[in-house]
C-alpha cells in the first residue's frame, strides 16, 4: 500500500508559495510523507503470544508514523496482537521532534520508543533522551551492516538499530533529456553543461534548495572533490582548497548560471516546494533520496522519470541517512520496548518498511528480489557503498541546520559570495563542534 497522501497530485502540482507541511526535511529519509501527526493507537488482544500488556509509546516524525493505516501502524498492531499491547504512535514535525524529545527526557519523561533520524542519535544519546542497548543489540548486531549500526550508536555504545536507510541520487526527466540529445550526466561538468542547456523560458535544468536542504544537498560535492566536513579534531574542515571550490561550483549553478527556478529560495525543511518543480516538468533534473519517488509519482503518474547516481569529479560519493529506531532513556516498559525494536527490525517485518518504498537497514536486503525488482530502487541500494555519514556530534544539528543553513542562504540571497560565506561558517561551526 502507499501511505503517501499528504502530497495529492493537485496539491502539487499547484503548490507555488507558502510553507508546506506534508513532505517534511526527514533527512534524509524517515519515510514517504502523510497528514498524519496526532495519535493513533494499535491495541492487541487479551491473549498474545508472549503475554505482556500495558501500553508503549511510540514517536517518530509525521512523515514516517503515517496516517492511521501507515505501513507503520499496521506493524504497531500486528505487534501488539502478537505481545498483547498497547502501541500508540504520535507523529510530530520534523523540526520539532528532537526538541521535544530534549525537553520531555530533561522533564524525566518521554516515549517508550522513538525512530528517528540517524544524524541526531549523537545529540538523543548525549542528552540522555534515549537509552543504551548495547547489552542486548549484541544478539542481532550480525543482522546490519557495520556502517549502519555505527550510525545509530556514539561513543562505543549502540542507541539504536537501523531502521531504513537511504541516500541521495540523481532523478531526471526522459523526455526533456531525450528531447535535447543529453546524455544522463556522470560527471561534473556534464551536470553543469546539461543544466544550462535545458534551462530557457518556463523550463530549468536543476533544483535547488535553501536553508537545511542547500547545505544537506551540498555534502557530496563536498565529498567526491576530495574534502572532508571535519578533521581528526572534530574542527571544521569544510573550507579547505577542496571545499571552496566545491561550494563555488555548486553555489555557481544557482546564482551564475541560474539553472533552477527563482522559487528555490523559499524552499525550506519541507521537501515540497523542492519536488514541485521536477514533478510538474518544469524541473528536468534534481538531487534527492528515495523519499522524492512517491510524491513524484503520486503527483505525476504519467511522468517518465529515471534515477542515476549522483554525478562525480574526483571520487564518487552520497550522503548516508536514514532512521534508527530505539528506547527511551525514560521508558516505562523497557523491556517491552526493546522487544518491539528488535521486533520491528526483523527479517520478518521488512515488509511493512518495504511498503513505504523505504529501504531497509538489514544486511539481506541488499541481495534481495525485493531491492532488484525495482531499477529505481537499485539505485539507491548501489550507492551504499559510497555513501558517508555526517560527523556523529552532540550539536551537529546547530551546524548542519543553524550555521551551514544560514551560510547558504546568504549566499543565494545575494548577501555574500560563496568562498567568503564558507570560511565565516568556520568559525561559527567550531563553537559548535566545541560546545
Amino acid at each position: 500500500m502507499n501511505p503517501n497522501k499528504s502530497l495529492s497530485r493537485r496539491r502539487l502540482l499547484t503548490l507555488g508559495g507558502g510553507v508546506a507541511a506534508g513532505l517534511t526535511l526527514a533527512a534524509c529519509g524517515t519515510g514517504p510523507a502523510s497528514n498524519g501527526g496526532g495519535e493513533t493507537s494499535s491495541s492487541g488482544g487479551d491473549g498474545g503470544s508472549s503475554g505482556g500488556g500495558g501500553t508503549l509509546e511510540l514517536w517518530g516524525n509525521t512523515s514516517i508514523i503515517g496516517e492511521a493505516d501507515s505501513p507503520l501502524a499496521q506493524a504497531a498492531a500486528a505487534f501488539g496482537e502478537e505481545f498483547g499491547v498497547t502501541v500508540n504512535l504520535q507523529g510530530i514535525p520534523t523540526q520539532d521532534l528532537v526538541p521535544k524529545l530534549t525537553t520531555t527526557a530533561a522533564g524525566g519523561s518521554g516515549p517508550d520508543i522513538a525512530i528517528v533520524d540517524v544524524s541526531s542519535i549523537a545529540q538523543l544519546a548525549a542528552g540522555q533522551v534515549l537509552a543504551d542497548i548495547s547489552s542486548q543489540s549484541g544478539e542481532v548486531a550480525g543482522d546490519f551492516p557495520t556502517e549502519l549500526l555505527a550510525g545509530a550508536s556514539y561513543d562505543g555504545k549502540q542507541y539504536g538499530l537501523p531502521y531504513t536507510t537511504n541516500n541521495v541520487a540523481l532523478y531526471y526527466n526522459k523526455a526533456m533529456l531525450d528531447s535535447a540529445g543529453i546524455a544522463v550526466p556522470t560527471t561534473w561538468d556534464e551536470l553543469r553543461d546539461a543544466a544550462i542547456e535545458l534551462t530557457g523560458g518556463e523550463q530549468y535544468g536543476y533544483m535547488f534548495g535553501a536553508q537545511g536542504q542547500g547545505a544537506f544537498l551540498f555534502w557530496p560535492w563536498l565529498w567526491q572533490n576530495g574534502g572532508q566536513i571535519v578533521n581528526d579534531d572534530m574542527t571544521a574542515a569544510f573550507a579547505s582548497d577542496a571545499g571552496i571550490e566545491a561550494f563555488e561550483f555548486y553555489a555557481g549553478m544557482a546564482m551564475t548560471d541560474k539553472v533552477a527556478p527563482p522559487e528555490f529560495i523559499a524552499s525550506n525543511a519541507s521537501w515540497d516546494q523542492y519536488v514541485a518543480p521536477f514533478a510538474q516538468e518544469r524541473v528536468a533534473m534534481m538531487a534527492i533520496g528515495p523519499w522524492g519517488t512517491f510524491p513524484v509519482q503520486d503527483a505525476n503518474p504519467d511522468l517518465d522519470f529515471g534515477i542515476a547516481p549522483l554525478p562525480s569529479r574526483k571520487e564518487s560519493a552520497s550522503v548516508l541517512g536514514g532512521a534508527a529506531v530505539g528506547v527511551g532513556h525514560h521508558a516505562q516498559n523497557a523491556e517491552m520496548a526493546w522487544e518491539f525494536v528488535r521486533w520491528m527490525t526483523g527479517s520478518e517485518q521488512m515488509h511493512y518498511i518495504q511498503d513505504t518504498g523505504n529501504v531497509p537497514g538489514r544486511t539481506e536486503v541488499v541481495e534481495s528480489d525485493w531491492a532488484k525488482e525495482d531499477p529505481l530502487r537499485q539505485v539507491f541500494i548501489e550507492q551504499i557503498p559510497v555513501s558517508r555519514a555526517r560527523p556523529a556530534i552532540p550539536t551537529w544539528g546547530d551546524v548542519e541546520w543553524g550555521v551551514m543553513a544560514n551560510m547558504w542562504d546568504s549566499v543565494i540571497q545575494g548577501q555574500a559570495a560563496p568562498a567568503d560565506a564558507l570560511l565565516a561558517a568556520v568559525d561559527e561551526a567550531n563553537n559548535a563542534l566545541s560546545s
